[in-house]
């Protein structure tokens, strides 16, 4: 019979005593109402109680089957957060338990994949788990926590020019070569391979798909027979907030190869010579910013200046109409650089995050000592701040953006910013001169996919409606699923894995623009037999669930750009052309849509 445990007595077994504190100090709060476990969406949450993961806290191994089974199958969607009237954050008990059930597993042989094959791989759970614990990648990550990520990971062997990612491609998965080596590779315009670099045993790549969400820059296959290990997104990043000495490394690690890519890229900087570029980005330091905080305001004084690699920027000064903006820096822009080059005391405007954005910021000495050797990059650097001279123009800029309230809102950069757009990679679009609302979209939709993943009401931009369909976002905030129930194709599209999706609603939480729906399980067709049974009256005709019912199972429903077909339904359905896809920014310009049929 296992012994009840203080958090005390956890620190000895190397678990988070933070996390122990925090969970001991709920457990006194808990009311036991179990209003947290009516809100679960597993089906193994109506086989535990509240009072059982309670008690569960106080043990050092779990027995009870009940509990296992709950906390295995828990993908932590905190779905139990909002429903405890204590305020507790029930989700947290569940996870101390959960690493109490992980750490149990016996040690085990592990199984590979080799092509479609699955074989017993050359370690067991313990020996991998050392073996890894010995990466410089790992240093300082206690050994349960590796051994609770391996309980997630896929173990492929792959033979000699094998390809894991092509180049272009979403992969969202963090490799670590265990044997053998891969490299990354660009293929030339007639055909050819040609190697970037190699990786031998003990590396690792992808983190800056993992980190960033972008597809792969190169391909990735095999150099000879080898081993890799690849760690799904969700584990990466449950691993970086268990261990600060990972996040810390992945994080120092993304940096640098961030701002050694942004070196090999054409045009940067402007026009300064390479050596110039490679001198200031190796002074320099990469950081992200959410969409809405601020990188420094109008009158500070700052000791930098400021390079966008990704995302958008928002330039804006105070003035007596209210909050002004100026300009949009994008990818490839400096900004931050005038009060330098002009000698200015302070910023002139305001500059905020947009969307998700990663800024490099380079410090002022580093670009002084540059202009004291070769005066002439004060010029080419000058060259390339045509952005930033309308952001110190007072004369010039976006006019103050109007209410909210009005019904259609005007077509601006404002609006293609502050609601969203900018962040999605191919967007619906009803051109409302032209729709009669006939909803051969919808009907479209539906009979492609069994039920419509589209409505028409939504974002109203003067004459153009945005629907509320998937906009596929760069920094997708849904994807963060323990079961894969929302993944990223490699090519792009978001889609919902119906036979993973447990029906927690995490995704349509974290949606920003209310673009995922929960939909209940419809029954299983009846076939031919029972249909005809149901109509001479001999079976029982079996209705939808209702949306209203608690008990009813449902599972998540969204757009994913008819991946699977050549063409989208809804815009091959529109009679008079009035809906059409769109990259984000070609919405705003004149004349500029995509066809039906999908690209390339």
């Amino acid at each position: 019979m296992s012994q009840p445990v203080t958090p005390q007595a956890l620190l000895g077994a190397k678990r988070s005593t933070a996390l122990a504190d925090k969970v001991f100090e709920e457990l006194a709060a808990c009311i036991g109402c179990n209003d947290c476990m009516l809100a679960c969406p597993l089906a193994e949450a109506k086989s535990v109680t509240i009072a059982e993961l309670n008690a569960a806290v106080h043990e050092s191994e779990i027995a009870n089957p009940n509990v296992v089974g709950f906390v295995t199958a828990c993908t932590q969607c905190r779905q139990c957060v909002p429903a405890c009237p204590a305020d507790l954050s029930r989700a947290d008990m569940v996870l101390f338990n959960k690493h109490k059930v992980e750490d149990a597993v016996t040690d085990h042989p592990l199984s590979v994949q080799v092509g479609d094959r699955v074989m017993a791989a050359p370690w067991t759970l313990d020996t991998l788990t050392a073996r890894l614990s010995e990466l410089p990648l790992f240093h300082g990550v206690p050994q349960e926590s590796v051994r609770r990520m391996l309980l997630s990971v896929t173990l492929r062997h792959m033979n000699a020019g094998e390809l894991l990612c092509p180049a272009g491609a979403f992969h969202e998965r963090l490799v670590i070569v265990l044997y053998g080596g891969l490299e990354q590779f660009s293929t030339t315009h007639d055909g050819r391979n040609v190697s970037i670099v190699g990786y031998g045993p003990g590396s690792f790549l992808g983190e800056m798909g993992v980190l960033a969400d972008q597809p792969e820059p190169f391909g990735i296959r095999a150099l000879a027979r080898g081993g890799v290990m690849e760690i799904p997104k969700a584990s990466v990043v449950r691993l970086m907030e268990q261990a600060p000495e990972f996040k810390s490394t992945m994080l120092d690690l993304y940096r640098r190869r961030a701002l050694y890519h942004y070196a090999l890229s054409p045009g940067a900087l402007g026009t300064l010579p390479e050596s110039v570029v490679r001198e200031l980005l190796e002074a320099a330091e990469l950081l992200l910013f959410k969409d809405g905080d601020v990188i420094y305001r109008e009158g500070e004084a700052t000791d930098s200046f400021y390079l966008v690699r990704s995302g958008f920027v928002r330039a804006s000064r105070q003035t007596p109409e209210g909050d002004r903006t100026l300009v949009y820096f994008r990818e490839g822009d400096p900004f931050g650089v005038s009060r330098l080059l002009l000698n200015e005391p302070q910023h002139a405007y305001t500059a905020q995050a947009a969307t998700r954005a990663e800024v490099i910021r380079v410090p002022a000495a580093a670009l002084l000592g540059v202009f004291q050797r070769d005066p002439r990059a004060r010029e080419l650097l000058a060259r390339a701040l045509e952005a930033e001279h309308v952001a110190r123009s007072p004369a010039l800029g976006v006019a103050p953006r109007k209410s909210a309230a009005t019904f259609a809102m005007p077509l601006s950069l404002d609006v293609f910013f502050e609601q969203g757009l900018a962040s999605g990679r191919e967007v619906l679009v009803v051109d409302q001169t032209k729709c009669t609302y006939c909803q051969n979209c919808i009907d479209a939709c539906a009979r492609r996919h069994g039920e419509p993943r589209l409505e028409l009401r939504g974002l109203q931009v003067e004459h153009l409606l945005f629907p509320t369909a998937c906009r596929h976002c760069e920094d997708p905030v849904c994807l963060l699923c323990a079961v894969n129930g929302i993944v990223r194709r490699p090519s792009g599209e978001i889609s919902i894995v119906e036979d993973n999706c447990i029906g927690c609603g995490a995704c349509a939480e974290r949606c920003p623009y209310g673009n995922i729906s929960m939909h209940p399980v419809a029954p299983p067709r009846a076939g031919v037999l029972g249909s005809v049974a149901e109509f001479l009256g001999f079976r029982r005709r079996e209705g939808r669930a209702s949306d209203t019912d608690p008990e009813a199972a449902q599972k998540a429903v969204k757009c994913d750009l008819c991946a699977d077909y050549a063409d989208y339904a809804c815009v091959t359905a529109c009679p008079t052309g009035a809906a059409f896809r769109t990259q984000p920014g070609a919405a705003f310009s004149a004349g500029a849509r995509s066809p039906g049929t999908r690209p390339g």
